[in-house]
């Protein structure tokens, strides 16, 4: 076999065992966090979750508004009481 036929098959190689991994490891992370939150904002809010450093370089409390998701800080004191408020109703669930 020539070099050219055996490059097209390792790259080929690579593609299929790239494509093969989970998309479960893909994870998406805040890399700033907004320290402005409103009662307006909390309104529109229709779940939020929450980014550790496990996975990601910083802690973000993640609001999903519409179709935006915005990155926020988790020690904000308005967002800290609406979380514990809104916990069991606005958090959102796993997708399997």
């Amino acid at each position: 076999m020539d070099h050219k036929m055996i490059a097209l098959l390792i790259g080929i190689a690579l593609l299929c065992a790239a494509t093969a991994m989970p998309a479960s490891q893909v994870v998406s992370c805040c890399t700033s966090v907004s320290s402005r939150v409103s009662k307006t904002l909390l309104r529109h809010v229709k779940c939020f979750n929450t980014q550790d450093e496990r996975n990601c370089d910083i802690k973000a409390v993640i609001l999903h508004v519409g179709s935006r998701k915005l990155c926020t800080d988790p020690a904000n004191h308005l967002l800290k009481k609406w979380m514990r408020i809104s916990k069991s109703r606005k958090q959102c669930h796993a997708r399997s």
